[in-house]
């Protein structure tokens, strides 16, 4: 353990040097507020994550906060524009289909059909499903939450790594309005805009919110002149809100998202393949010479059903119905060259049922408490395509029919025990039940060797998690807390290419997780300094690991891992008109035991998770020039680094991912009556070149290896070059 504390320490030496500026939650009219006081204060940041309305300083849980404010100035458009600036925060970027999101070292790959995310998101309650449709649009969006470690007790669907709940806006009091545009580089483009207000005063609200975000990609494909890596989406959501009486109310919501991207997934590293094809290679990092088509359509959304009925007695009756889909069809070239090896055709759609019944208490002198009951019913449909001829053919190669059924019912409970005025108590409970069976069907007419397979498994998890965490007030000043939280998360099958005929290893088992954390929250300086620390230590039992392992992706069970970190989070009112904030995550992570991860006689025990940073930090700075009392510009500038990691968890040094340091800007105006806004803003205003994305294709070496052994077939993903852009909103 010596070596593991020296290596956290150093770690988040590394991210405290990586930048030098910081962060804020302030919007501008919060900051043009606030220069006007004799005594600024930080105000205090309100969540929901305990299903009640309560200071982030009372919860004995590590959680990022960001508003509205936040979120505009950090110019996010969508949930992955966040990531860097929450602690140990990650997303694999394999487009928004085949993406993997994953939290405190713990990341599910999940572009299986077969594999569940071990990270839950929220919306307004309800469970957004598969990892498809987790990359929300930030458009109508009030608050974003990132609560990290498992969080079981108080989510219907279990979160083994932590849960992203956000929160939507309310419609207005009276009728109101925004709209807004951006234009940018790359022919950016982009529309939004929304109404709310009531319908019937004090009993039907109503609101609507649409988006159109378009850019043209930063690749250039020599093949077909296309332009690769753009941004084409647009979407909308909708609410109707009823209270027929002061202690009765139901929100109907519905949403709809469309993303239609011509979206590289792999650009070939190796320029001694130009030997073998012409211009395979590129020397101009945004050039590429593909001759299969790359395309990723997402169509997500769905509709939910809330009703909250507070009793006489002050007990809230919570129901939460809710039916969501994620369908996505993606074409990918998969040797990244003129002539084809591979493509793939994959056409994946999910359907999600759940129902949430929650039974909130009052809080009582000394205690509340919540109990609920959670169902799913979630149906996966997979029709893959490997195939070995050039597009549109597709009638030779590997193909793959998958069928994946799951229902589940869980009780869950959280209780908190004010004991005294300093000490309190917090326990937490849940039972899962799990049941999985999937229809899988696997062909292969090319003569590659990959078996003709046909499997129709169940399995069954249930058990037990839950969590026990003290609080204790200090002083008026700061809270200190400790817990112990336990997650499970159910098994799963192999519904990608595989290379094996047994069916034992189709399935694989469920995965635990234990973690153990010490924290402090406070505000410090007369209120003027928010400071957050907390240090925690993970034991992973029976980690599920996807990777390419030969020719097939598999997941196989790791037998234990450990993850050991340490995450600060500050927010500074340096004085009346300039606020700075930084927020960094530091882990040691290890496989403890891990035999037979890449063929029966290799171990990974001692390696680096895959995926997993050893740091992440981002800083920022805000600062308010006043013209006068009332209008005035305000300078933002933010910065966010990541250091190494490992693709693999064999660690294989060609996998290993550079760090990187992004640096972002934006200068706002808005009118005395705050009406307007117009901002000019940057990203990646260095221009910093980078990849985000490492992987090996193993056909390649097949195909050439004879000729020249160095050929491994690896490829990478570019990351977002230089973006500018101004935006103009106005609000009525």
């Amino acid at each position: 353990m010596k070596y593991k504390t020296s290596k956290i320490y150093q770690s988040l030496t590394l991210a405290l040097m990586a930048s030098s500026c910081f962060s804020t939650g302030y919007t501008f009219a919060e900051q043009v507020e606030t220069a006007i006081e004799t005594k600024p204060t930080l105000e205090v940041i309100q969540v929901t994550a305990r299903k009640r309305v309560e200071s982030i300083r009372d919860i004995p849980i590590a959680i990022t906060s960001m508003g509205e404010g936040q979120i505009e100035s950090l110019g996010a458009d969508s949930m992955s524009d966040l990531i860097g600036n929450v602690p140990n925060l990650s997303m694999d970027p394999n487009g928004n289909s085949l993406s993997s999101w994953g939290m405190r070292g713990i990341v599910s790959v999940t572009r299986n059909a077969g594999q569940e995310s071990g990270l839950g998101v929220y919306v307004d309650g309800v469970y957004a499903g598969r990892p498809a449709s987790y990359n929300i649009p930030m458009n109508d969006i009030q608050q974003v939450e990132v609560l990290r470690g498992p969080q079981g007790s108080l989510f219907g669907r279990n979160t083994i790594a932590g849960a992203i709940n956000i929160t939507t806006k309310n419609p207005e009091e009276e009728f109101a309005g925004n709209f807004s545009a951006s234009v940018g580089n790359f022919n950016r483009f982009e529309l939004q805009g929304g109404i709310s207000g009531q319908l019937i005063d004090d009993v039907l609200a109503a609101k609507i919110s649409i988006f159109s975000n378009k850019r043209d990609g930063y690749v250039k494909n020599k093949f077909d002149d296309k332009n690769y890596m753009d941004n084409d989406r647009q979407g909308g959501r909708i609410g109707l809100y009823w209270t027929p009486t002061s202690n009765f109310s139901i929100t109907l919501a519905a949403d709809y998202l469309k993303q239609d991207n011509q979206q590289l997934f792999g650009q070939t590293l190796e320029p001694q393949l130009n030997e073998f094809i012409p211009d395979w290679f590129q020397n101009d990092p945004f050039t590429v010479n593909q001759n299969d088509p790359n395309e990723e359509e997402i169509k997500s959304g769905g509709t939910s059903l809330t009703a909250d009925w507070e009793m006489d007695s002050g007990f809230i009756l919570t129901s939460i119905t809710a039916k969501r889909y994620a369908d996505f069809d993606v074409f990918s070239d998969d040797d990244a060259g003129p002539v084809t090896i591979t493509y793939s055709d994959f056409q994946d759609n999910s359907d999600t049922f759940s129902q949430e019944l929650r039974l909130t208490s009052p809080e009582y002198d000394n205690f509340d408490y919540l109990v609920g009951f959670y169902y799913l019913d979630q149906e996966i449909t997979a029709n893959r395509k490997t195939p070995l001829v050039s597009f549109p053919a597709n009638d030779v190669g590997i193909f793959s029919d998958t069928l994946v059924q799951s229902e589940s019912w869980a009780l869950f409970g959280t209780a908190n025990f004010r004991l005294n005025e300093t000490l309190s108590l917090s326990v937490g409970l849940r039972y899962t039940d799990e049941e999985k069976t999937s229809s899988f069907v696997q062909t292969e007419n090319a003569g590659l060797g990959f078996p003709s397979v046909s499997f129709n498994p169940t399995i069954q998890d249930d058990g037990w998690s839950g969590d026990v965490s003290f609080g204790y007030v200090l002083n008026e000043e700061v809270n200190l807390y400790g817990s112990v939280r336990r997650g499970i998360k159910s098994g799963g099958f192999q519904t990608d290419i595989i290379d094996f005929t047994s069916a034992d290893l189709f399935s694989f088992e469920p995965e635990k997780a234990t973690s153990y954390e010490i924290g402090m929250k406070g505000m410090l300086l007369d209120t003027t300094l928010r400071l957050d620390l907390a240090l925690f230590h993970t034991n992973y039992e029976n980690m599920q690991v996807g990777q390419l392992l030969g020719l097939g992706f598999t997941t196989t069970n790791a037998g234990e891992a450990e993850i050991t970190g340490l995450e600060i989070e500050a927010e500074w009112l340096a004085t009346e008109a300039l606020t700075l904030g930084f927020s960094a995550g530091a882990m040691d992570h290890e496989y403890t035991s891990y035999e037979g991860c890449n063929g029966q006689t290799v171990s990974c025990a001692g390696n680096d998770l895959q995926l997993v940073a050893d740091w992440t930090a981002a800083v920022t700075a805000d600062y308010f020039y006043s013209f006068n009392d009332d209008v005035g510009i305000n300078f933002h500038l933010d910065a966010t680094s990541r250091s190494d990691s490992f693709m693999d968890a064999v660690n294989d040094n060609e996998l290993h991912l550079q760090g990187y340091t992004l640096l972002n800007a934006r200068i706002s105006y808005v009118t005395s009556d705050e009406d307007i806004t117009v901002a000019l803003w940057g990203k990646n205003i260095a221009d910093t070149t980078y990849s985000s994305l490492l992987w090996k294709y193993p056909v390649t070496p097949l195909a050439f290896g004879d000729f020249d052994p160095s050929i491994t077939g690896l490829e990478h993903l570019l990351g977002t070059p230089r973006m500018v852009g101004l935006d103009v909103t106005y609000r009525f």
